[in-house]
């Protein structure tokens, strides 16, 4: 079984309320927490009144643009218009030890304790004024020596629940706005960048393609690889041809005749050498493939 109510519980809330429950709540914000003043605005629609308000409220309050709004509509085209700081409500009730998670709703004092002209709530006290407004006075004003505490069980809640983000904004919107700036402008720069890119590319391209035509290249980088890697052939077949002799030369007690190369096969004649010596130096490092003597001449074919 649960011992935990399914009803929500109503709470006024101080700036330095403690609220120490386990149930939902209902949530009603005292006069501290918010500005509320009746304008005349020359408009019809709620959405319409609400553009002006930052303006309407600049003759009491700094940082306008930082505020949230909400208004009702009164008769005679007078509007409720209410003021607050989130952050400002979001601590109160953070502070207050509640768990967010059990907050139902939140409310304005202004249209919930319209019963009670005056009350008093830890040592505080408020009261509606002539044009039907809620203000915190001094207690000492105060005629009726009411605990909203006491009653507020009994009220039976409006419709008007005040708009809150019940979480804190890391930023506010001047930063926001900046950040969304510094993030516009980078992306604009990698896009001149990309577009500086595809030209140089094509630049590039271009000149690529002006050599192969001035040289009588292939278009092709199939045909271009083709004939670099058969060049590549050619000149490691002359490194080993060219080391080879190097290394033939280095042995002074040979007497070189002439030398031919066929294919990768290297023939070399020698006259007056040693067959033994001549095919021992040769095959350290090189395939001998065949070593014939006739007379003098000594004729070695050696592999690269």
């Amino acid at each position: 079984m649960s011992l935990v109510s399914n009803k929500s519980k109503k709470v006024f809330l101080c700036k330095d309320t403690i609220i120490d429950t386990q149930d939902k709540v209902d949530i009603i914000i005292s006069p501290e927490l918010y500005w509320v003043r009746i304008f005349d605005i020359p408009v019809k629609s709620i959405t319409q009144a609400r553009h002006v308000l930052p303006t309407l409220f600049e003759d009491i309050l700094e940082n306008v643009r930082e505020l949230s709004y909400q208004v009702q509509k009164l008769p005679d085209d007078k509007f409720l218009c209410f003021a607050y700081e989130n952050k400002k409500v979001f601590d109160a009730i953070k502070n207050s030890g509640v768990n967010l998670s059990l907050v139902n709703s939140v409310y304005f004092a202004q249209n919930e304790c319209k019963e009670i002209p005056q009350f008093k709530c830890e040592n505080k006290a408020f009261s509606y004024t002539k044009d039907g407004v809620l203000v915190k006075i001094p207690s000492a004003l105060l005629s009726e020596d009411k605990d909203i505490n006491e009653e507020i069980q009994n009220i039976t809640l409006s419709s008007n629940r005040v708009d809150i983000k019940l979480y804190n904004n890391l930023l506010n919107s001047k930063q926001i706005y900046m950040i969304i700036a510094a993030s516009l402008i980078f992306a604009f720069i990698n896009i001149f960048k990309i577009s500086d890119y595809n030209t140089e590319i094509s630049k590039i391209e271009d000149k690529i393609e002006t050599l192969k035509t001035s040289n009588k290249m292939p278009s092709s980088m199939l045909q271009l690889n083709s004939i670099v890697n058969t060049y590549k052939k050619d000149a490691k077949l002359e490194i080993k041809k060219r080391e080879l002799i190097d290394y033939i030369f280095k042995n002074k007690e040979f007497n070189l005749l002439n030398l031919s190369l066929e294919k990768n096969v290297l023939e070399v004649n020698l006259i007056d050498s040693n067959k033994a010596k001549v095919d021992d130096y040769i095959s350290k490092k090189y395939k001998v493939l065949s070593s014939k003597t006739k007379g003098l001449n000594l004729t070695v074919r050696i592999e690269l």
